[in-house]
């Protein structure tokens, strides 16, 4: 599999500081093209376009260790020193797991990212997704509706069904091996995005992430927003992001 298949270089920039986005469950490489677009600091913007999700014509990944395997592949010909990985909802978790396995990878040690973002993510012992990758199909569409990763019109287009649910049911079995695996600290700087609407992030998200990262945590609340923010909320996400810029990578 070719980077080209993997990664999408959405806003190049030669000057700019590397950011890879791991998109939200059922997304894909164009999942963030509204905060793309908007960013208004200088980056060179890359999206992951995971197996089986929108216009990939490769099979989807219903294991942890495979999909993480398959990411390093992409990112080693492509991944700059000093980037930020950012990470919405499931691509927090994917994000995180692609960073500690860069730990044990010599041709990554001296590009494994200084920054984290963490939007709307759940730490993985939080993540909850137990039974849900073989629900039976209506039950999977409430649950998907509820949390707004798909809408009405494509819940009454079977052939858009057929097509997206796959990918959807790959990603729970993903998440629910994740939750399974012990947390392991990760050396990383580390933020976490969250919506003070949002009724899909546990409670004491912030202490349970800790679990995960060594250093302390820093959390922005966007009070207004619910889970999926990163489509709308654009501004504060984009202030956020910016910010990382005043750190030295």
């Amino acid at each position: 599999m070719s980077a080209s298949d993997l990664l999408w270089n959405l806003r190049p920039s030669e000057t700019g500081r590397q950011i890879v986005m791991f998109p939200f469950l059922g997304g894909f490489g164009a999942s963030f093209n509204h905060l793309v677009k908007r960013l208004s600091g200088d980056w060179d913007v890359w999206t992951v376009n995971p197996p089986g999700h929108g216009p990939s014509t490769r099979p989807p990944l219903r294991r942890l260790g495979p999909l993480v395997d398959c990411y390093l592949e992409g990112l080693r010909d492509v991944l700059k020193p000093g980037a930020v990985f950012f990470g919405h909802s499931m691509g927090g978790v994917v994000a995180y797991h692609v960073l500690l396995a860069m730990g044990a990878r010599p041709d990554f040690e001296s590009r494994r990212p200084p920054d984290l973002v963490l939007s709307a993510s759940n730490a993985p012992r939080h993540l909850p997704v137990v039974g849900y990758a073989t629900l039976p199909e209506p039950d999977l569409l409430g649950r998907l509706s509820a949390f707004g990763a798909i809408s009405e019109e494509m819940v009454s287009d079977r052939s858009l069904v057929d097509l997206f649910l796959p990918a959807f049911r790959a990603d729970y079995h993903v998440l629910e091996e994740a939750r399974r695996l012990p947390p392991t600290r990760l050396d990383v700087r580390t933020r976490l995005i969250l919506g003070g609407r949002d009724p899909h992030t546990a409670d004491g998200a912030p202490e349970a992430w800790q679990d995960y990262i060594g250093p302390p945590i820093r959390t922005h609340v966007l009070e207004r927003e619910e889970h999926m923010f990163v489509l709308s909320a654009i501004e504060p996400v984009d202030r956020i992001i910016n910010d990382l810029n005043e750190v030295p990578a």
